[in-house]
């Protein structure tokens, strides 16, 4: 694959190759800890961190802003989002719950704002060794090979996943959504990880994901990877997806079409 290279207003242009290794460096430490079994403490009432969060997201800082220094938001960091310039936007480790438990689905997601719009996106699964990536104007690659969302059009035959919210306050809503997806959907999937739901949206493999209450840290590189495999990332009232938004949808256009009065 050749290298692409993206350009940076006022910026030194840099290789989303670089990105790719660096997300793939973060994934080695989260597979490392996965492999010998991590310990977690709770970060909220609902929440649990690990070293592999804080080991990755300290890799991804270092790192990241040595190829393009601008502003930061990790996952564990925190920090102020941007309205104006670039920021990388990072969860170091997304399905921690997953660390411990079943499925091994485990993601590192890297993106990039750019006055408050998602520009790129860089999704790595290290335990299956797959890495997505795409940046505004090209194409989604998934290991690079270009890939795009489900041409599925039949809603009763659609593959739907959704993620619960740790905010207590969204899950009787989202029971109810769900109630209305499974009148439709031929099947419903739980993966615990959205970030990969996101992903797995943008390859084709499913054919809608919805959440409520989105984390940017979850949010910022799907939502890219999804929009540059030709799909759409909305919120509950059929907006485009932005960082302000409060759930959303995503899919092809005619699946989120379909299943957008769901969510109602």
């Amino acid at each position: 694959m050749e290298n692409l290279k993206i350009k940076m207003p006022e910026q030194e242009d840099f290789f989303i190759e670089e990105i790719e290794k660096i997300a793939r460096s973060a994934g080695d430490i989260v597979k490392a800890h996965y492999l010998r079994g991590v310990a977690h403490e709770f970060k909220s009432a609902r929440q649990v961190v690990t070293d592999a969060d804080k080991e990755s997201e300290q890799l991804l800082k270092e790192r990241l802003l040595q190829i393009h220094r601008c502003r930061f938001y990790g996952e564990e960091g925190g920090g102020d989002i941007a309205e104006q310039g670039d920021q990388w936007v990072v969860d170091p480790l997304d399905g921690t719950e997953n660390m411990s438990g079943y499925p091994p689905l485990l993601a590192i997601s890297v993106g990039l704002l750019c006055d408050g719009k998602p520009i790129l996106g860089v999704i790595y699964d290290p335990i299956h060794a797959i890495l997505y990536s795409a940046w505004e104007g090209g194409r989604t690659r998934v290991n690079g090979e270009v890939a795009g969302v489900s041409s599925q059009t039949n809603p009763a035959e659609a593959i739907v996943a959704l993620d619960f919210s740790s905010e207590m306050d969204t899950r009787c809503q989202t029971l109810e959504q769900l109630s209305r997806v499974l009148e439709q959907a031929r099947a419903v999937k739980v993966f615990g990880a959205p970030v990969l739901s996101l992903a797995a949206v943008a390859a084709g493999r499913l054919d809608l994901f919805f959440r409520p209450s989105t984390k940017l840290t979850d949010m910022v590189a799907g939502v890219c990877i999804v929009r540059a495999s030709g799909g759409r990332a909305v919120d509950y009232d059929g907006r485009d997806w932005t960082i302000h938004s409060k759930g959303v949808i995503a899919g092809s256009a005619g699946m989120v079409d379909a299943y957008l009065p769901c969510f109602g």
